[in-house]
């Protein structure tokens, strides 16, 4: 399982990009003296940790789904978009197909909608919202092409989630823009409500058009 991986070899990679690079640093390192990343790398590498780390609590939280005939495919790149990945897609029993965005937040503030945006506490994550709707929008047109071209196989929905760890999260659930946003604690009866009749021939089809479509995410990728 590969859930995290990118995020962290992100995080690795800001603090490498924050370390002083001038002659001092370089002569430093003759001695095998590394100067520290500076503050602000050190920040922004925090945060892609705790992405990782989020994505590795999900992906462990989905795993019994696949005794159940579920699917999940981690980290997955979507062709088309510049650095865009797929933190953990399932295909359902029936075929169904969802998108999880993994969010680690501090519990400090609420996660809510306001005014039609994502909020947590004073941080405005609406482009988290459109990057789902984005990612969804192109998985589902990429395998309606696939499975229309085989004509055999009938073509799902796809839905889009963002499951959100440790910060508390408005009614206990909402929906923005076509987006399910939900404490991760309530992922699986949420993941559980969607499908419909199992169907493990459509199922199976599913995913594994979807695993020749999204290639494994790879840092650095030119995308």
């Amino acid at each position: 399982m590969s859930a995290g991986k990118s995020a962290q070899a992100r995080a690795e990679e800001m603090l490498e990009a924050g370390r002083p690079t001038g002659l001092l640093a370089r002569f430093k390192a003759l001695f095998g003296i590394r100067d520290e990343p500076s503050e602000q790398a050190v920040a922004e590498a925090a945060n892609w940790s705790a992405g990782a780390e989020g994505e590795r609590r999900t992906a462990a939280m989905v795993e019994p789904l696949a005794e159940e005939g579920w699917y999940g495919l981690f980290d997955r790149h979507v062709p088309g978009l510049h650095s865009a990945n797929v933190d953990i897609l399932l295909i359902g029993p029936d075929g169904t197909v969802v998108t999880v965005d993994a969010k680690l937040w501090h519990r400090r503030a609420q996660v809510e909608a306001v005014n039609g945006r994502l909020v947590h506490g004073e941080k405005d994550y609406s482009g988290a919202i459109r990057g789902a709707r984005l990612e969804t929008d192109i998985i589902e047109q990429d395998l309606r092409d696939a499975l229309r071209s085989r004509g055999t196989v009938r073509v799902p929905a796809v839905h889009a989630l963002i499951a959100v760890h440790n910060a508390p999260v408005a009614h206990g659930g909402f929906s923005l823009g076509e987006v399910q946003v939900v404490p991760a604690g309530q992922l699986l009866a949420v993941l559980r409500a969607l499908p419909g009749r199992p169907d493990a021939a459509r199922a199976a089809a599913v995913a594994a058009t979807l695993e020749k479509l999204l290639p494994r995410y790879e840092q650095g990728d030119s995308q």
